[in-house]
C-alpha cells in the first residue's frame, strides 16, 4: 500500500478555474460594496454638515432681525448693543455711528417695538455667506399713545461667518 505524502511533501491541489473566478468576483463585489458604502457615508456626512450650516445661518438671521425690530426706550442701550453684537462690517459700523441718535429719539418718544419672525428662508448661499429672506411682524408703541397692530414686513439680511458665528453684514426691507 502506498502512503500518501503528508506535510511538506504534499502537493497542493490545483484550484479549478470556476473556484478562482468565484473568489475574484466575490473580492470585486466586496470592494465595490465598500466603495459604495464609503461614498454614501461621505455624502451623508456632507449633507448633515450643510444642514447644520443652514440651521446656524437661519437661527442667526432670525435672532438678528428680532434684535433689529425689538427696541425698548427703557433699555435702549442694551437693545442697541444686541444689534451691534450680532452684526459686522459696514452694517455694524453704520449702525454704531447712528446708535446715539437712535437711542435719543427712542427715549424722547418713549418708543417700544416688538418684532416677531414669522418665516425665514435662505435665498442664496455662497460658502460662509448667505442672503436670507425674513418675514417679520412688528408692533410699535410710543408716548403719543400710538399702539399699532402688528405690521408685517419682509427683510433681506446678508449673513457672514465671522469669529465662528454668523452675523448680519447687510439688511434692508424688501418691497
Amino acid at each position: 500500500m502506498a502512503e500518501e505524502p503528508t506535510g511538506e511533501d504534499a502537493a497542493p491541489q490545483a484550484r479549478t478555474p470556476a473556484v478562482t473566478a468565484s473568489v475574484v468576483v466575490l473580492a470585486v463585489l466586496a470592494l465595490a460594496f465598500l466603495a459604495v458604502s464609503g461614498y454614501f457615508g461621505y455624502t451623508h456626512r456632507q449633507a448633515e454638515q450643510e444642514a447644520q450650516q443652514r440651521s446656524e445661518i437661519l437661527d442667526a438671521a432670525r435672532q438678528g432681525v428680532v434684535n433689529l425690530t425689538t427696541m425698548d426706550f427703557e433699555r435702549a442701550d442694551e437693545d442697541v448693543q444686541k444689534v451691534l453684537d450680532g452684526s459686522a462690517g459696514e452694517f455694524r459700523d453704520e449702525f454704531d455711528a447712528r446708535s446715539a441718535d437712535l437711542i435719543a429719539v427712542m427715549q424722547e418718544a418713549k418708543v417700544k417695538s416688538q418684532g416677531e419672525v414669522r418665516q425665514a428662508a435662505i435665498e442664496a448661499q455662497n460658502g460662509d455667506s448667505a442672503d436670507v429672506l425674513v418675514a417679520v411682524a412688528q408692533k410699535v408703541s410710543n408716548a403719543g399713545g400710538a399702539a399699532e397692530e402688528p405690521r408685517g414686513q419682509r427683510m433681506r439680511v446678508t449673513m457672514q461667518l465671522e469669529d465662528g458665528t454668523y452675523k448680519i453684514v447687510k439688511a434692508g426691507v424688501v418691497q
